[in-house]
């Protein structure tokens, strides 16, 4: 089985083809510090926005059976390494 990163950088890649701003790039394309969007306008990202993001959470919670808290700001979440590292801390928790 892939590892978390791994796992992660799929479900973005999937997204980011299927978004506007998106293009045919692959998960190796993906640097685990790049913003998933930006906050400020000319800020390099992958050009995602609040939707794709939600869809991002959406099936993170499902394909790794975990809730992510309603108190965490987009903002707060923006890189693959921060995702990864909110994962881990959250399946830690279930065990």
């Amino acid at each position: 089985m892939a590892d978390i990163s791994q796992q992660v950088k799929e479900i973005i890649a999937e997204i980011w083809r299927e978004s506007p701003a998106g293009k045919d790039g692959t998960w190796q394309e993906i640097a685990d510090d790049v913003p998933l969007y930006a906050l400020e306008e000319g800020e390099e990202s992958l050009g995602l926005d609040s939707l794709d993001a939600l869809e991002i959470s959406m099936v993170v919670e499902e394909r790794f059976d975990v809730v992510l808290p309603t108190e965490i700001e987009p903002a707060d979440i923006r890189t693959v390494r921060q995702v990864v590292e909110l994962l881990n801390r959250l399946l830690a928790e279930q065990r």
